[in-house]
Order: C-alpha cells, then structure tokens, then sequence
C-alpha cells in the first residue's frame, strides 16, 4: 500500500514539473488597477466580453496569447480568461504593456522582397516560349536591372530576344537609380508700381469705447490684385492698421473726442508685408509717410455716443512711390477666391507711369 502511494506521488509531482515546465516559455503579467480602480474585469472571451471574474491588484497571471486589445491570461487559480491589454504590466507596479515579448499576430506581414529582372531572366523566359507582349508585360510591372551596353544588347539579339522586348528594356528605369530630383519651383519677381491701390475692408466692429493708441486694426484685402497677369494681393490676404490718436473728448464735449488710423500694411501673395498708406497718392509720394505713418481715416466721438465703425467697411490704400518687388510662384494661379477669372478683375501694368486717384474718406 506504501508502494501505491509513492507511485502516485511521484506521478502526481511528474505532472506537475512537466506542467510548469510546458508554460515555463510563458511570460508573467501582473494585474495593473490604475490610480483609481480596485480590481481588473476577467472576461470569458474576447468577443462578447462576458465577465468571468475579478483579478486582484498587482496578482500574477500567466500570457498566453493577445489578440488585438485582449490578452489571454490564466489565474493562479487555475481560471484562463481575456483582459484588456491595458489591465496588465509586465512587471509589479510597471505600466500597462500591449506585447509581454509576443508576436503581435494583428500586425501586417511585410511583402517578400521581388528580385529585379536581368538580362538572363529576359533570356530564360524567350527560351520558356513566352510571347513578347508577355514578357514586355513583365517588364513594365516589375523592378529591372538590364545591362543595355552595346555589346550586352548584341547578345539579346544573338539569343532571339525580339526587338520589341529589347527596346522595353532600354527604356525600363533601373531600381537602383535614385529617385529623380524634385523640380524646383520656379519664382518670379513682380515689381509692385507706386501708387497701385488695394481695396480693403474691416474684418470686425470697432468702437471708440475700446480703442487704445497703438492697437492693430485688422483689414482683409477686398478682392485680388493682378500685376502683369500675376496675382500678388490674394482675396482675403491680411492687412493691418493701427490707432494713430486717440483723444478723450473735452469738459462738455467740447472738443469731442477723435480716433485717427494709420495704415500699415498690406500681406502679399508670398507673405511678405509690403508697406501701404490710406487714401491718397499725394501720402504714397511723400517719402517720409513710410517713417512717419500716412494720414488715416479719423472719426469724432462723444461721451456716451462712441464712434462705431461696422465689419465689412470699405477702405483704400495705396503702396507707396517706390515699388515694392513680390517674389511669387510662376505658377500662380490668375483665379480669385470666389472662383471667378483674375483676367476681370482690376489689374496693374508695371509699366504705369501715374497712380490712381483716391479720393479720401470724409468723416461720418
């Protein structure tokens, strides 16, 4: 009877061993709670999700397998289920780890590797009877590396390589040859004329109750600019004032209060900011309007009665005498915001010899 029961033991110790050691290639995982949770959610499967039990905080399980955002683990008790990968570390108080050391099986397998066609690969498949229009097929689909020197080209000949696959071959590009270089873009310079108008329009409300000396009034360009049948003032393009004066009205009213703007620039179609005044060709001319500011629009106010310039106002400004030079794509296209053709739109000569006449705005 002692015999029996030593057999069993050791039969039942054997299993064991041979168990442990047939998940000795598993690696461990650790149930991870997170800073607020208080157990990990085992569930039966990895589809519907039916819960299965509860893992304990920090408790060891064993990796059997994942698939997708589900790890297989089992239990020290013995239970197998599904956890999400991010209720497992791979260590005791680690981070959540998506792989323990696994072959992610979702993962896209990369594609074998095509050897390039040679010269005796073109020359096999002849011999193989294979039509030219075949082979010429095989060309244009594939990565190539022919010898097309005069004398590897006598030999195709020489083995019956028709003319038609042989002339597929010089053309074909070689699949070690760099990439072709991109094109560099091709710019122009567009010589801006003095005095050429841009019409503007206010981008919001502005009132005298919240007016400062110095803050920036925003403006967009009303419609696009053409010089020389290129756009260099876009539709939409930002452009930027700024409060010149800003005085409080006096005891009584008397004398009321004034805002005054000065026109700072206007943003090319390359971003740069070309120099622009308000209203007149007399300020454009005058070479200290881009030193000292150009007079602007201005506008009376009272106490209890601001002045109030609405959205979408229009102003003029003009560029100054000396012409400013854009440097703009070649390929800039001659079409507005709206869609509608540049070419009926207002465009400059670069060859103007006078400006246009603005008239100024009058005070409200």
């Amino acid at each position: 009877m002692k015999v029996r029961l030593g057999i069993l033991a050791i039969a039942i110790l054997t299993s064991a061993l041979g168990a442990g050691s047939a998940r000795a290639g598993n690696p461990p995982g650790y149930a991870y709670c997170g800073t607020y949770g208080s157990y990990v959610l085992l569930y039966r499967s990895n589809d519907n999700l039916e819960e299965l039990g509860k893992l304990r905080c920090g408790e060891k399980v064993e990796v059997l397998s994942r698939y997708f955002d589900y790890v297989q683990v089992r239990a020290a008790d013995g239970r197998v289920g599904w956890v999400d990968w991010s209720g497992l570390s791979s260590s005791p108080g680690g981070t959540p780890s998506k792989n323990f050391g696994m072959t992610d099986t979702t993962a896209t397998q990369p594609s074998p590797t095509v050897p390039a066609l040679n010269n005796a690969a073109i020359v096999k498949m002849r011999t193989q009877r294979l039509s030219a229009d075949v082979i010429v097929a095989k060309i244009q689909s594939s990565p190539c590396e022919f010898d097309t020197t005069p004398a590897a080209l006598q030999k195709l000949k020489l083995a019956g390589v028709p003319d038609k696959v042989i002339l597929a071959m010089v053309v074909a590009p070689s699949a070690s040859a760099p990439p072709p270089a991109p094109k560099a873009p091709e710019f122009v310079n567009v010589t801006v004329p003095g005095g050429t108008s841009v019409d503007l329009e206010l981008s919001y409300v502005v009132s005298s109750d919240d007016a400062t000396e110095g803050r920036v009034v925003l403006l967009t360009v009303a419609h696009d600019v053409v010089i020389d049948g290129t756009v260099v003032f876009r539709e939409g393009a930002e452009a930027h004032a700024r409060v010149s004066a800003y005085k409080q009205p006096g005891f009584m009213n008397r004398p009321p209060g004034e805002i005054a703007w000065t026109m700072e620039y206007v943003t090319a179609a390359n971003g740069d900011h070309v120099p622009a005044n308000f209203f007149s060709k007399e300020a454009a001319e005058n070479p200290m309007s881009s030193l000292m500011g150009a007079p602007g629009p201005s506008w009376e106010f009272k106490k209890g009665k601001p002045a109030v310039v609405a959205a979408k106002t229009k102003f003029q400004a003009v560029l100054p005498k000396k012409g400013a030079v854009v440097r703009v794509s070649a390929s800039q296209s001659q079409t507005s915001a709206s869609g509608d053709p540049a070419a009926e739109l207002p465009s400059v000569s670069s060859d103007a010899t006078s400006a246009p006449q603005v008239q100024p705005r009058p005070k409200p």
